[in-house]
């Protein structure tokens, strides 16, 4: 009986309530453990430390099930009723939310306060003397600055998405919830900023130096904490926060994503040879990935984006033409439907990055046979929920999976890159075109924007053309916003960067291509317009769910 209710107590630490006092331990009767206790055991601190990473987000679950890509121009999703459609149909509103994150992150963000107001400073004298103690005691001295760095990252997930939001640093109570102000954006950011810079000098520079080495990829490290630096300053800089565009602010970017760059021998970072393995089941081994979320082992997310046609699928995630146009040709030249050898065959001569991101007509997925967008085929319209755009998704999604009747339906791992080291260079690009131009090497610093683009376009398996030298700012600015897009596809960075750089009318006209097939077999392909979303100035913010204003007025 005494085991049963042990079990309990630890399960309970996994649900605490929003703005609770910090003696949520106290579980009445049940409860054999009271906070003195579970502060004497370092299993039960251990539980307290993961009970704060359980906050963070899974991408691929995203948006009830569905990438948050799909409410941008780089997808469509093919049911008109899906929760999604919100963001693009003029229908969010305060009781009309989406991706509703506020109470849950403020309650990682209660958790992590917790954590630091109660357990800092433990000996556990009494467990000195077991087996794998000094282990044990290392990863508790880690724990502290873990669960700073994730309520700094809670923070920076708010304020990208709210603005203005309260700061909250230590456990409040329900009356003291009720009636917390709010701060405003530019101290969020800065606490924020200031919590990655001293955190790093403390966190572990690679997470094979943490027990569970290479596996332990969703563990905070030192490079953790300098890239949601880097991530924070470049938003912190970027138009929607910076709207006098000050200049220091890119300067700041700059130099955040340049001390990533600078350890990344340190750290154990560099560029993935194969862009594929970035989103694989073993993507948590790629010395790419400095943070990661796992997902466990599932079909979830293949049954969810499956062509139609396909057995088990349900083809969730339409690529547009306007992401398919997007990709260069090979040879780094633009693709233009009004070039009829492009028009005639336009999947052909592409950026690597377009077949490893998307299925097009045509291909082999995910199996041997050819999938067959084109109108009248068995994958395409008129077939029932078939793509609208003529394409389907094929980045995260895992071709070993079958639900075919007769065959083993096997489960891989899924993981959530978080944060991964081209971002890092594409950041420091941005930042240092902002501050000192395409092509100038900063003192101090190894890179010029343009050389930190060129890294990336030149993974072994993409081989993409260099950006050249002496383009003006703004013609170098427009093509690396063009590649964060094609590098970045379906990875949650879009919908971000539309709102940062304030170019939510970018995304307003999407397109498809319809595909028929003549009697000789070869296809005719026609770029159309799909729809027009409706695109409001109040789309750059979420709007605070009414649940939550009558709260806290």
């Amino acid at each position: 009986m005494k085991n049963k209710y042990r079990i309990l107590s630890l399960l309970c630490m996994g649900f605490i309530p929003m703005f609770t006092s910090c003696d949520f331990l106290e579980l009445g009767e049940y409860n054999y453990f009271d906070k003195q206790e579970t502060t004497i055991e370092p299993a039960r601190v251990s539980q307290l430390c993961t009970q704060v990473y359980t906050y963070l987000p899974n991408g691929l679950t995203g948006i009830s099930g569905v990438l948050q890509d799909v409410a941008t121009d780089d997808a469509v999703h093919p049911y008109p009723t899906a929760i999604v459609q919100r963001f693009v149909n003029g229908s969010w509103a305060p009781n009309y939310t989406v991706d509703d994150v506020y109470a849950n992150l403020y309650k990682g963000i209660q958790s992590a306060n917790f954590y630091l107001e109660n357990c800092l400073g433990l000996t556990f004298d009494d467990w000195k003397y077991s087996d794998g103690f000094a282990d044990t005691y290392n990863s508790y001295l880690n724990y502290q600055y873990e669960v700073r760095f994730l309520r700094a990252y809670y923070y920076f997930e708010l304020v990208k998405r709210y603005g203005n939001i309260p700061l909250l640093t230590k456990t409040i109570s329900v009356d003291e919830a009720n009636e917390v102000l709010p701060a405003k954006a530019d101290e969020i950011f800065k606490f924020i900023i200031d919590e990655c810079t001293e955190i790093a000098k403390h966190l572990p520079a690679k997470v094979t130096n943490l027990p569970g080495g290479p596996s332990n990829y969703q563990r905070a490290t030192a490079g953790s904490a300098l890239a949601l630096k880097a991530r924070a300053t470049l938003y912190f800089a970027s138009p929607l926060f910076n709207p006098g565009n000050d200049v220091s602010r890119w300067e700041a970017a700059a130099k955040a994503a340049n001390e990533v760059i600078d350890q990344a021998g340190t750290f154990g970072y560099k560029l993935e040879s194969n862009y594929n393995n970035l989103f694989g089941a073993t993507n948590n081994q790629s010395a790419e990935v400095i943070m990661c979320r796992p997902g466990g082992k599932s079909t979830t997310f293949e049954a969810g984006n499956f062509p139609i046609g396909v057995k088990g699928g349900k083809g969730y995630t339409c690529p547009t033409e306007n992401l398919v146009s997007a990709y260069e040709m090979k040879d780094g030249t633009k693709f233009s439907w009004d070039n009829p050898t492009q028009a005639a065959s336009p999947y052909k001569n592409r950026d690597p990055r377009m077949s490893m991101t998307i299925v097009c007509n045509g291909d082999k997925w995910p199996a041997s046979t050819a999938v067959e967008t084109f109108i009248g085929g068995r994958n395409g319209q008129p077939l029932a929920n078939a793509t609208l755009t003529g394409y389907y998704l094929r980045k995260y999604v895992n071709k070993g999976v079958t639900f075919e009747a007769g065959q083993t339906t096997n489960q891989y791992d899924h993981n959530w890159v978080i944060f991964r080291y081209a971002e890092i260079l594409l950041n420091y690009a941005e930042a240092a075109a902002h501050a000192y131009g395409p092509d100038v090497k900063p003192d101090g610093f190894t890179l010029s924007a343009c050389d930190a683009v060129n890294i990336v376009r030149q993974r072994t398996s993409v081989k993409m053309p260099k950006f050249p030298t002496g383009m003006s700012t703004s013609d170098f600015l427009t093509r690396l916003y063009n590649e964060r897009r094609v590098e970045f596809a379906f990875e949650g960075q879009r919908f971000w960067d539309l709102r940062r750089w304030k170019s939510l009318d970018d995304m307003k006209d999407i397109y498809k291509v319809r595909i028929e097939k003549n009697g000789s077999g070869d296809y005719s392909y026609q770029r159309e317009k799909l729809e027009s979303y409706n695109i409001a100035d109040k789309m750059y913010f979420y709007p605070f769910a009414n649940t939550e204003l009558f709260k806290n007025k």
